[in-house]
């Protein structure tokens, strides 16, 4: 019983996804490695950091989250900021479609490139899974549709850590859409292609 629980536990720590083909496992760390270089982004550094100084109550604003509008303050805040823009322009030159989040420490959302299902992102694996993964490291979902994009995404989370801090400061999150990345194929080069 140990052995499979000691099984188990590895299997559940594994950050890169195991594909069945070679060059789709290259792929996937191909985009990992791009979307940890990316959380890497001042920008998106400085706007978390902003945000863990004095971090709003993610639950509460969940609860309002489902009637906000563009035009509330609060929405607008996370979908028109720097860090929104950063996401939206580098999606628009690997994927044209998908999602950008950018999580802060206590799960809530410091940036999306749209407006999401939820505020309080502390309860999903994309964040879990990521928070604790070292600098570079990747966390990866394949083939999930998401609830507020309505895409078939591939989900790559990383984490976000400041030069100064031991540990990791949020979680930056992208969605690819999973026939525009299998279409344009990103990572060609990388794959021997």
């Amino acid at each position: 019983m140990r052995h499979i629980c000691i099984l188990v536990c590895l299997i559940s720590s594994t950050t890169f996804a195991t594909p069945n083909n070679p060059d789709e496992d290259i792929r996937w760390r191909c985009l990992g490695k791009q979307v940890a270089e990316l959380a890497t982004n001042p920008i998106l550094i400085t706007d978390v950091n902003n945000y863990n100084t004095s971090p709003p109550d993610p639950h509460k604003i969940d609860r309002v989250w489902p009637k906000l509008r563009e035009s509330d303050s609060v929405l607008n805040a996370i979908i028109a900021n720097p860090s929104a823009d950063a996401m939206r322009k580098w999606i628009a030159n690997i994927s044209i479609q998908g999602e950008g989040l950018l999580i802060g420490r206590n799960g809530g959302l410091v940036a999306a490139t749209e407006k999401t299902t939820d505020f309080w992102q502390g309860d999903e694996a994309q964040f879990l899974r990521a928070i604790n993964l070292k600098q570079g490291e990747a966390y990866f979902q394949s083939e999930t549709l998401d609830e507020s994009t309505h895409l078939m995404l591939v989900k790559v989370s990383t984490p976000i850590y400041n030069p100064r801090a031991k540990h990791a400061i949020g979680v930056l999150v992208i969605g690819f859409d999973q026939f525009v990345i299998d279409f344009s194929q990103p990572c060609k080069g990388e794959a021997g292609h």
